[in-house]
Formats: structure tokens, sequence, C-alpha cells
């Protein structure tokens, strides 16, 4: 890992910067020491809200424009509001570093609050609210829920989503003296992970940070609690369930003066997940209300559950100190603490080789604990844990004061509650203010006037250098990729379903989970410390995975025993996984697919042995793999443990699919209508890069020419997307859309029109640098982890293109001129007449009409 530098500016502000970080994309956080708990008495929501307004409008960048130089170089930005903090964190190309910079200053230093904003945002905290907290079953278990009974301090109990009646009372005048008070340079931290170099960043810093102001904020919120001396219970009424469900919480250590304690809980936690109750009730551990190591004391620690018919909140709880006991005899965690102990030390340093998780982890470190090391030292500390620190952090449980909150219908509360409820909680005693604040108007009219945003700096080129692409002897394609920001190997394995897939997709997905028990995969690939997981679309059969490197071998082997022949028991049909409904895009992609591929030329398999057979084939597989190892060290071991899989037997071939232009598919009928235009591409004509390019033109980005229409028709939230991708074994180019049902007709028409024109008109070369300016830009975001870059691998070589394609793409994408697009539209747009329509015919005039 590169060196952190540390510095704090004049007005107070701390400064994170870990340069040199291998990615051509830079992330910036800041976050302010100042969340929910820091909100006046009567204020609840107040931080939330505040949150949203700092994207809306400043200084330098009114009326919304903050995005406006973001989102055409495929940057993401975002905030969120947590107890003790909230945080704001943008991920951008390099090149675009010091806009970023910019942003974020501004809005420090002058955050523009107006009514209209406020009123638009109260609209969006109210749909947040609806379907965050109170649209979801059991939504407010365990938060907002629990804290309410669990805590006495008003501070640490209110809920931090507050209620859009109240809010609706708030002023622009309370938002910018929320804001005065407590975003306050000194009690915020501003972290930069990047390409460049320390002493680069440290004057783009000076230069955006330096002059903004300093001044005094109110004091921290005191956050102190009684003592946890006495069992607690309370019920929450929920409306529309049949079951009961539970939070449990206790109190958690201080992580800032007991980390080693803290850390035991987290094991403690991995360990309480995988336990049952006998009566079948699944359960969820977890430190903090919003994870671990993200809030200051007092947390807690929660068990969370939906109780089976026949298991009792109060049986539940026994059982649960049972295990509490069990767990803490030493001899009962010898094995289990320490193989948990591992797995989350892996997954958490795997998942801050993220660009994004890095840079938010650094920063929410040091502004809660002043240890932004942390993020680094974790893996170590919970590496380190024993045994014994865990048997004694369950032993803690099995004695200590609880909170239970009972939630579920009314009628069966009653005999699960006290006659006496918990006393309300305590409002904290009146703070007073350091010095009076500034109203909305004077806080964002900064001394100086707007600033300009500056210009873009240097392109960073992604670096794949020492990567490779060859076949082993059976023909199984392997991708490798030396990367060595994270210790783990992540593997991605790809084979096409075939028409065995397009057919039965749910025998193939019952074939995936007796592969899945007969082989004990996901077992054997966390003893050591890696995951594995085995899922199919219809389309691709996916094994996804990783482990450290020392676990390749295994995790290598595992897969070979997945994929290899082997006879398997017969058929029964399983039962099916609950699973979330497909969307009406894959709806639409199912019938289409099952349309194009047709009847297939071979029977049906008979047995699961006979379908894993004609499905796993290695001449038709692709292997990726990317982690800390040379490339020829990567094909090796993959050559070692998969080189004897060999094909067996033929592979069912495909009739040619029905040529039917109109696919209805049945669905109720409602306001919005889906629908996607669908063609075939041709194997020759147009480049790879004019074809990639003109999709992104016509209906890929923001500003693209579909966008436009959508505006045009008075409906920019809809949806009108172009892309490209592979469907029952063809390229297809596609437009899907999501319309109202009056103007399918305009949106059809409005779609074909611009195509032609397209296609007659070669577009101007500012739109054309637009679109080359926001693929390049956007490609670079499959670097900002090796997990991502492994993924986007695995995409890449299913469409057919290989390493070569990601490695040159920057390069090829600058060749293609306004000629080349309008060729391109031709052969991708040009004969969209497959037409898939999700509910009624829309009226469209076609006139042949599919099954």
């Amino acid at each position: 890992m590169t060196t952190l530098h540390r510095r704090t500016l004049p007005n107070g502000l701390r400064v994170l910067i870990q340069p040199n970080w291998p990615t051509p994309r830079a992330a910036v956080s800041v976050h302010y020491g100042a969340g929910f708990r820091s909100e006046p008495p009567g204020s609840e929501g107040l931080a939330h809200l505040v949150e949203h307004l700092m994207f809306r409008g400043s200084q330098s960048l009114p009326a919304g424009r903050f995005y406006d130089a973001l989102h055409p170089l495929g940057g993401t930005a975002n905030g969120t509001t947590h107890p003790d903090y909230t945080d704001y964190f943008q991920v951008v190309p390099a090149e675009a570093l010091e806009q970023a910079l910019f942003r974020e200053a501004d809005r420090m230093r002058a955050p523009v609050f107006t009514e209209s904003e406020l009123a638009s945002q109260l609209s969006e905290v109210g749909r947040e609210i609806a379907t965050m907290r109170d649209g979801r079953r059991y939504g407010r278990l365990p938060w907002p829920a629990l804290p309410a009974v669990m805590f006495r301090s008003l501070i640490n109990a209110h809920d931090g989503y507050g209620e859009i009646a109240r809010l609706r009372d708030v002023t622009v005048d309370d938002c910018a003296a929320f804001f005065d008070a407590t975003y306050v340079p000194s009690g915020a931290v501003l972290t930069i992970v990047t390409p460049h170099s320390a002493d680069e960043v440290w004057t783009l810093v000076e230069r955006h940070f330096g002059d903004v102001p300093g001044r005094a904020g109110d004091p921290p919120p005191d956050r102190a609690e009684p003592p946890a001396d006495e069992h607690r219970r309370a019920g929450l009424v929920v409306p529309g369930v049949t079951r009961l469900a539970l939070a449990l919480g206790y109190r958690l250590p201080d992580p800032g003066d007991r980390l080693r304690d803290y850390v035991a809980y987290m094991v403690l936690a991995r360990l309480a997940a995988r336990w049952r109750h006998p009566g079948s009730a699944r359960t969820h551990a977890g430190c903090g209300f919003f994870g671990p190591l993200d809030a200051l004391a007092p947390d807690a620690f929660v068990v969370t559950s939906v109780l089976p018919d026949g298991v009792t909140p109060d049986g539940f709880v026994a059982e649960l100190v049972t295990e509490w006991q069990r767990l803490s005899g030493r001899t009962a965690v010898r094995d289990e603490a320490p193989r948990a102990a591992r797995e989350l030390a892996a997954q958490h340093q795997r998942r801050h080789a993220g660009i994004e998780e890095r840079c938010r982890a650094l920063g929410r470190f040091e502004v809660l604990f002043a240890r932004a090391e942390l993020v680094d030292d974790l893996a170590d500390l919970l590496a380190g844990t024993t045994a014994e620190q865990v048997a004694q952090a369950a032993g803690t449980l099995a004695e200590s004061s609880r909170t239970l909150l009972i939630a579920g219908p009314a009628d069966r509360l009653d005999e699960h509650l006290p006659p006496a409820v918990p006393p309300d909680a305590e409002p904290p005693a009146p703070v007073t203010p350091a010095r009076n604040r500034r109203t909305a108007a004077e806080l964002g009219a900064a001394p100086g006037g707007p600033r300009a945003m500056p210009p873009l700096g240097e392109p960073v080129a992604p670096d794949l250098a020492g990567s490779g692409e060859s076949r082993l002897p059976n023909g199984l394609r392997v991708v490798a990729v030396p990367h060595h920001r994270a210790p783990v190997v992540e593997l991605r394995l790809r084979v096409p379903l075939g028409p065995d897939g397009w057919r039965e997709p749910q025998r193939v997905a019952d074939l995936l989970r007796v592969l899945a028990a007969r082989t004990d995969a996901a077992r054997r690939v966390a003893a050591v410390g890696g995951e594995l997981h085995l899922a199919q679309d219809g389309q691709w059969a996916d094994v996804t995975g990783w482990a450290p490197p020392v676990g390749l071998t295994t995790l290598l082997t595992v897969v070979a025993d997945l994929v290899r022949p082997a006879e398997l028991p017969d058929h029964r049909p399983l039962p099916p996984q609950a699973a979330a409904p497909p969307s009406p895009q894959q709806r639409m992609d199912d019938a289409l697919r099952r349309l194009w591929a047709g009847e297939p030329a071979t029977d049906p398999a008979d047995d699961l042995t006979t379908l894993h057979r004609r499905i796993f084939r290695p001449v038709d597989a692709t292997l990726v793999l990317v982690g800390p190892l040379s490339a020829s060290g990567l094909r090796n071991e993959a050559g070692a443990a998969l080189g004897s899989w060999l094909t067996a037997g033929p592979a069912p071939q495909p009739r040619p699919g029905e040529d039917t232009r109109l696919l209805l598919v049945p669905d109720p009928v409602g306001p919005v209508v889906h629908l996607t235009l669908n063609g075939r591409e041709p194997d020759d004509g147009s480049s790879e890069s004019a074809r990639y390019l003109t999709t992104a033109l016509l209906g890929g980005t923001t500003e693209a020419r579909l966008a436009r229409l959508c505006r045009s028709l008075g409906h920019a939230e809809l949806v009108m997307l172009a892309r490209r991708d592979v469907l029952a074994g063809h390229r297809r180019a596609s437009i899907r859309l999501a319309v109202p049902r009056e103007q399918v007709t305009a949106a059809v028409d409005g779609i074909r029109a611009e195509v032609r024109a397209l296609i007659a008109d070669p577009p101007p070369a500012d739109e054309v640098e637009t679109a080359r300016r926001y693929c390049t830009a956007q490609m670079l975001a499959a670097f900002d982890s090796p997990a991502r870059l492994a993924d986007a691998l695995r995409h890449t070589t299913a469409a057919g293109r290989g390493l070569e394609w990601v490695v040159r793409r920057p390069a090829l994408l600058g060749t293609p001129g306004p000629a080349d697009l309008s060729a391109a539209a031709h052969d991708l747009f040009g004969a969209m007449d497959h037409v898939v329509v999700l509910g009624d015919d829309p009226g469209l005039g076609v006139k042949e009409i599919g099954a």
C-alpha cells in the first residue's frame, strides 16, 4: 500500500492523501463530524435534509449544476447521513480530480439553500422515507425502532429520518444554521485517493480549500447514556404482516478505547449469523445499526430474526442465550473463531481495495477515531483475534442486560409485552450556540463571488501490463491479470448455457444447486478465507469466487469439481429459492431468447448428469483470474486444476428461431408500457469502436439523443436506452423503452426518426467528441477494484471481445469519425424489426403478432 499523507490546513481542515494509487480514476470524500445525533431537539431529520440540499447548489454551481461537468465524464457522486458524521464522495477520471475538489470546496465555502430547492428536496426525502423506512416489511426494525427503546437520551434514541409533516416546517434559515453550526472545517476531513503524486495534490488542495474560512462550531452533542442495568422490552405494531419479528440489542464496548474488545464482537457476530434456532428461525447479527465501526459509543450489537410459527420471542431469546453460553467456552470457539476472523479480514481487504470504499473508510475512521490507518490495521486486528477474546465477548452477552423489541400484528403482540413500557427518552439539556448563525442568504454569498470551474488535467491511462490471454489444451480460454492492490485472487468462470438453458432455466438452476451441495463448494472455499457463488440467468452459468493467494489452489480445485463430468443423482425438482421477481427487461429478454433460439435440434437432457455434461464444456467457457500473481503463475494454476476438464459429447445445437416481428408478453396493463426494439448485429461492416460510440451517442448517456427525446415528450424521468449485448447466441442491438401508454406510438416513431437522422446525417464533431469523452472515461470504472475489473473482463469476453479491446479501447475510441458513426447506426439500429412488448398490443401497426 502507498503511504498515507496527512496535513491540517490553517482553517482546521484535516486532509488525507493516498497518492500514487494504481488506478486511472480518483476518489474524493469529505466527512463532516455532524450526523443526526447533532440535530437540535425537535429537528429530527434535519441532518438528512441538509445532506440532500448540499447537492442542489453552491455559489459557483447554483441551481443543480453540481453534476454538469461530472456526468459527461462518467463520474459518480453521492452522500450519506449517519449518527455521528455525514459524508460526501465523488469518483472521477484522474484528469477531473481538480474539478472534484472544486465542487467540494465550493459547497463547503458557500452552499446555496433556496426555497424552491427546499420544497423539491422535501419531496425527495418524503419518497425516501416512504421507500426505505415505511414501505419495507418490518422497515423500522432494527433501526430506528430499537434505539428508541434501548437508549434514554433523545440524542441517541431519535429517528434520523424524522417525520415529513414536521420537516415541512423547516426553513432555509434553519438549514443554514445547522450547516453553520456543524459543518465547520475544523470538524471535517478531506480524503483523496489518486494516482497523482502527493505534491501535485497538495497544490490543488491549498488552491481550493486554503481560503475556506475557519469558524467556531457548536460543541459536540453529549451522547452519555446511563448504564444498561436492566432488560428492556417493547412492541412495534407492523400492519400487513402475520409473523412476529424481533430485534435484540446489547451495548457494545467503546471502540475509541476498547478497540480489540470491539473487534472480538465483530467476529462473534459472524458466528452468530450462522446460528439457527432449533425451530429454524434464521438469524442476522452485526455490530452497529449502520455497520461495524460506523458510529461512536453508544452503539449496539444487534440480532434480528423473523420467527417461524411455533417460535416465541422468549423461546428465541432463551436459545440464543444458550448459544452465547456455548460460545463462551474456549473449546467451542477454538476452531470456529479463528476461521471467522480470517474470513472477515480477507473480506475487509477485498472490499477496501476499491477506490471509493477505501477513500470513504479512510475519512470515516479519521473523523470518528482520528485513526485513518485503521483501514489497513483492521485486517490484522481481525485476523489476530483469538478464541479466548471471542469467548469472553460471548460470555459477556450471556450475562448482559438486553433490549428486546418485538414487531408484528397488533393482535399477537399483547401476549408478549409487559404491562408497562419503558420511559420516554429524556431530552438533552439545551445547547447554547457558540455565536449567532448566518442566514441562508448570508451563507451562499462568500467574499469574492462565484469562481470558474477549473479545466481538466491530463488523463491517466489504465495499466494492464503483464496481462495475458491464452487457451489451455482443452480449449478453456484463460484471461490472467496481475493486480497487487488486494491480497486476494478474483475468479470468474462464464459458460454459455446454449439451448438447454434457454429452454429450461429452472432445471439449470436445480443443477447448480445440486452441484454446490454435492461438492460442498461454499464451505470449502470459506475454509481458506474466500467465497464462491453459482448463478444462471437462462443464458450464462457463472461461477464467481475469490480467495487469498494461498487458497487459490483450493478455489480452483473446487471449481474443477463443479465442472468436470460426474455422475449426479436423478433429477428431483428442488423447492424454488426465494428470489427477487424478474425485471420487465428480464422478462422481455427471456421471451425474445426463446423466440430467437427456436426449438433445440436435440432432445432435452433426461437427467442432471447429461445436462451437466452438455452445458459445462471447456471449449465454450472463459476463465478470468485477477490477483497478486504473474499472468503465467495464474495460468499455470488454472492449467493444473482445470486441464483435465474435458468436453463430454457434442453440444446441443439450436435450430433457427422464428422471425416474428411483434412478440407480446402477457402482463397486467398499467400506465407505463415496457418494450424493446431489437435487431441482430451483422458480423461485418462498421468497426467495434464506431459501434461502441454510436450506442452511447444515441442512447447511452444523460445527454444522448434519446434522453433529449424523453425530455421533449415531457417525460425525462422515464426510459429510452440503447445497448448492445449477446442474446441466444446472437449479438444484439436494442433500445429499451418505458413510456406512458398514450405516448408509445409517438415514442417509437421518435426513436425511428432519430435513427434515420443519424444514418442520413453524420453527427457534428462536438457531439462525437462528447460521446468519445464519456465512453473513454466510463470504461475506467472497471479499474476501480480488482473485483470490478474481473467482472468487466467477464462481460467483455462474453460479448466476443478480448483483453486486447480492454487494453487498447481508449486509443481505439479516438479513431472513428462522424461518418463512421452514421455507418454504425445503420448496422446496429437500422433494422430493429423485432419488437417485444410487456402487456398488450400498444397499437404499433405491426400486423404479425407472436404468441
